[in-house]
């Protein structure tokens, strides 16, 4: 089963310079803070020993240098920015990520069999893909915090599993 299974981690960007913005063009601006870049350092040393294929990204600066640094400590791997994968700034969106998030996820799965990827976004966008898969609160402890994420796995599109992951907590 293990080569039919693909593992997808979801990461939350690490911490930033300052705090949400519900103004979408003042809260993609945000960077990351050298403790958000050393938590990043952690996670990707945690996922190197994975050996993901392929990185994709919200495209904002926060969750792209988070990607960056992960892909520092994983060495030649690919970045791809994804819309799928942005902030939520209306009720709408937020709905949408709902349902959109598990497809997204199952056309990543199907897409990379038998490979362990990464996908770099947001708390609630990760929240809501996460209980979109039908993971329990007991499973997926809410909040996902800066440089957390999950290990979700999924056999071609199925969902089967989800742990929390954590790290960078030391940092």
């Amino acid at each position: 089963m293990e080569k039919l299974s693909t593992v997808i981690f979801l990461i939350r960007h690490g911490q930033t310079d300052r705090a949400y913005s519900t103004d979408p063009n003042l809260d993609g601006e945000r960077i990351l803070t050298e403790q958000g870049r050393a938590q990043l350092n952690k996670v990707g040393e945690y996922l190197k020993s994975f050996a993901p294929s392929k990185i994709y990204s919200s495209p904002v600066k926060r969750t792209i240098e988070s990607a960056e640094v992960i892909k520092e400590q994983i060495g030649d791997i690919t970045i791809e920015t994804t819309q799928r994968l942005f902030e939520v700034y209306s009720n709408e969106r937020f709905n949408e990520s709902f349902t959109d998030g598990p497809k997204f996820l199952q056309e990543l799965a199907q897409k990379h069999t038998g490979e362990h990827i990464i996908c770099v976004s947001h708390q609630d966008v990760i929240e809501q893909f996460v209980r979109g898969l039908g993971a329990t609160n007991e499973e997926a402890q809410f909040p996902c915090k800066t440089a957390q994420g999950y290990r979700v796995v999924l056999a071609q599109d199925i969902f089967v599993e989800i742990t929390k992951i954590s790290p960078a907590d030391a940092v």
